[in-house]
């Protein structure tokens, strides 16, 4: 989903008309993978932004089974995408096995 950016002014309330018109777009895709330990697959935004997002956000739907002590973030961010970068968060654990878990990003300049 892309939104039109607008203009902010110091000392502006935040209400949800003016939060919707920041430029943001937001998404989430199904990761499939095998046997590992860490994993990284390419995103491409809905439209491209105008420049390079300030911060895109990413978050794991589910923390049970597979996906339990796993994070996630974005890298190589760009103006048309970035790189998924999913990793598990104690190296003591093995190499899992994920099936169509759900994550959803947030990016916005």
């Amino acid at each position: 989903m892309a939104v039109p950016a607008t203009v902010w002014q110091p000392g502006m309330v935040i209400t949800e008309p003016r939060l919707n018109g920041v430029d943001w777009q937001r998404g989430s895709l199904l990761v499939n993978f095998t046997s590992q330990t860490s994993w990284t697959q390419a995103v491409t935004y809905p439209q491209a932004f105008p420049s390079t997002p300030v911060a895109v956000l990413t978050t794991i739907a589910s923390g049970a089974g597979p996906t339990a002590r796993w994070g996630s973030r974005a890298i190589n961010i760009t103006p048309t995408g970035f790189t998924l970068f999913l990793f598990i968060t104690d190296l003591a654990n093995s190499a899992v096995t994920w099936t169509d878990v759900q994550v959803s990003w947030v990016a916005y300049l």
